[in-house]
């Protein structure tokens, strides 16, 4: 068995060789051929075709973090909603370490034999329903975020709705929001371009128009 296997095995390697030799040495101009091809394929540059027409457009920008910091509406909300946060987190950690607090001591005596079964009870209904304290600041936090993301949302439709406005007399084409931010999909602004003191000081104006009639 060993030798057929042998056998075979050099009649392959026989075959391999000779279809090698065959390719090497039958045509050569083709082989020279394909490389000169395959040569100008890679050197020839891309056809590109040129414009047909060069559009005009009129850009520019607006700085997102400059109206963060100094759009009247944004700091009133923000000092608001940062006020009411501070708040809630101080309630919450000093309700949730006494609950802890008292629940250990709960436990102590419990495991000591010093509670009745109805002062057992009465303490864990107390925990229970300062847990629920808790649970509730959790809720209220949680509606202040929602109350945030609306303030938000508002905050842009304010600033979409006065640049639109805006836009009337200007004529933009493109107003596009700029931003220090990594995120920002703008990389480059030219100073020639930035707006957006105008842009602050007309949100401004409206602003305080709109205070002074709900008052």
């Amino acid at each position: 068995m060993n030798k057929n296997f042998s056998l075979i095995l050099n009649v392959v390697l026989a075959i391999a060789v000779a279809v090698l030799y065959y390719l090497h040495f039958s045509s050569p101009k083709g082989a020279e051929a394909v490389a000169e091809s395959n040569d100008s394929t890679s050197t020839k540059p891309a056809t590109v075709l040129a414009p047909k027409e060069i559009k005009e457009s009129k850009i520019v920008y607006v700085n997102l973090d400059v109206l963060n910091e100094k759009y009247e509406y944004i700091q009133e909300v923000s000092a608001s909603a940062k006020a009411e946060q501070r708040s809630l987190e101080s309630q919450y950690q000093s309700k949730a370490q006494k609950l802890q607090d008292d629940y250990v001591a709960y436990q102590t005596k419990a495991q000591q034999g010093l509670l009745s079964e109805n002062q057992a009870r009465t303490e864990e209904e107390a925990l229970m329903k300062r847990k629920e304290e808790l649970d509730q600041l959790e809720l209220k936090n949680q509606a202040l975020m929602e109350r945030i993301q609306e303030k938000t949302d508002e905050m842009n439709e304010n600033l979409k709705a006065y640049i639109k406005d805006y836009n009337k007399n200007s004529g933009y084409h493109y107003v596009l929001g700029y931003s220090n931010s990594p995120l920002s999909q703008l990389l480059l602004a030219d100073d020639s371009l930035d707006i957006t003191q105008e842009i602050l000081e007309g949100l401004n104006t409206q602003y305080r128009e709109q205070k002074g009639k709900k008052k």
